[in-house]
């Protein structure tokens, strides 16, 4: 095929109008393309960038915006054929700028090329945590079947793929299966830990769900008490919280303190991150720093700590690049490859390596639910970096 055939292909196949054999061929000639090729073939005339990158965006922004209102809440797995997608959409549309993107299908066509795989290579994350109870014992949430694992200080606790749920509600009644023995009368403290390449969902005794990102930990009672909810965090967690007006929810992140009564937010605090971060996409927040004030947040807003000197910053923010690990994604806005790459290791358990220095900055929005190789491929194409995998380690180059 040549340059104007496969740019015809492609725009069909952004359009959604390609025959799975015109799919095919079109994979079939990526899997063997390298970047200077792509580019090549890709680049547009320049009088009609403007009018193909308008209609191609307006089409996929119109799917993306459609299938979040439909799947706000459900993790998005997408197939290896938008991967190869990805590279085509942004040579396409817009040529010579660094960008890698990976936008959803929800009608995934059988019986398409995948990219070959690499020999070196490394699986996402997944489902992964450890419960610690009150009493000291740690259960392995990965093989723990699904139903009920325990009843603990009058709340029953059950597993359903991928989620901890509490409800207090059901504490007290007998079911088949559940650890009768271990019953405690009162209030205890659980804590669920993700390890680097795990992640968590947890609906706690009031109704609160919380997204537990990777390398993170959640620590929180079997049944609220008293006059407020508190919990602790450590790492990454996306919270939605129960409305309840009489009893303020309370997220501490060592000095810091975000309260809310009934609210959507955000709060990444890594340890290996210069600043704690709260996002806000829904209701109201107050973000307190011990010495430093507080703030009310409106939404879209971040808050952001600097963990050096203490002192708190809010701008306003694309809340939905803080979230998108929740939805399955990883979107960068104009990042060094550093931040990238502390997001990589969590989420694939691998260590890094650098090999020199690169000052070009990333956006785009990439699957993870896919191997490493993907996304090394797609920020490979900006011809800014190159990666090796040697086992558990990752070496960048420029």
């Amino acid at each position: 095929m040549d340059k104007t055939q496969l740019a015809e292909l492609a725009e069909r196949f952004l359009l959604g109008i390609a025959t799975e054999k015109e799919i095919g061929l079109l994979h079939e000639w990526y899997d063997t393309a390298d970047k200077e090729e792509i580019e090549l073939v890709f680049t547009p005339k320049p009088e009609t960038t403007e009018a193909v990158g308008k209609r191609l965006s307006d089409g996929l922004q119109l799917v993306i915006q459609e299938e979040r209102q439909e799947t706000r809440h459900r993790r998005i797995v997408l197939t290896r054929r938008w991967i190869a997608a990805a590279s085509v959409i942004f040579v396409v549309v817009f040529a010579g700028k660094y960008l890698w993107n990976s936008p959803r299908s929800a009608k995934p066509v059988p019986g398409v090329a995948k990219l070959a795989k690499p020999r070196n290579d490394l699986p996402p994350g997944g489902n992964k945590a450890t419960l610690s109870l009150g009493d000291g014992s740690v259960i392995d949430l990965a093989d723990a079947k699904n139903g009920t694992i325990r009843r603990e200080a009058g709340s029953r606790i059950d597993k359903k793929d991928g989620q901890l749920i509490y409800d207090a509600s059901k504490g007290q009644e007998a079911s088949p299966g559940a650890d009768v023995s271990r019953e405690t009368p009162t209030s205890a403290t659980n804590t669920i830990q993700t390890p680097r390449g795990g992640e968590y969902e947890v609906i706690l005794a009031d109704g609160t769900k919380v997204w537990l990102n990777s390398a993170s930990s959640l620590s929180y009672p079997t049944a609220f008490r008293g006059n407020d909810r508190q919990v602790q965090l450590k790492g990454e967690a996306y919270f939605e919280i129960a409305e309840d007006k009489n009893k303020p929810f309370k997220v501490f992140v060592g000095d810091v303190q975000v309260e809310v009564l009934g609210t959507h937010f955000d709060i990444m605090a890594y340890e290996d991150e210069n600043a704690i971060k709260t996002t806000l996409l829904a209701g109201a927040v107050r973000v307190t720093e011990k010495g430093t004030g507080s703030r009310v947040l409106a939404v879209n807003q971040e808050a952001s700590i600097d963990r050096s000197s203490g002192s708190m910053s809010v701008k306003e923010v694309d809340a939905d690049e803080s979230v998108a690990w929740k939805d399955g994604f990883f979107q960068f806005e104009g990042v060094p490859i550093e931040t990238v790459m502390r997001q990589l290791t969590r989420w694939y358990d691998v260590d890094v390596e650098y090999e020199g220095k690169t000052d070009e900055h990333f956006e785009g929005k990439i699957a993870r639910s896919e191997n490493v190789s993907a996304v090394f491929k797609m920020l490979e194409l900006t011809g800014a970096v190159h990666f090796s995998i040697e086992g558990k380690k990752i070496i960048v180059r420029p």
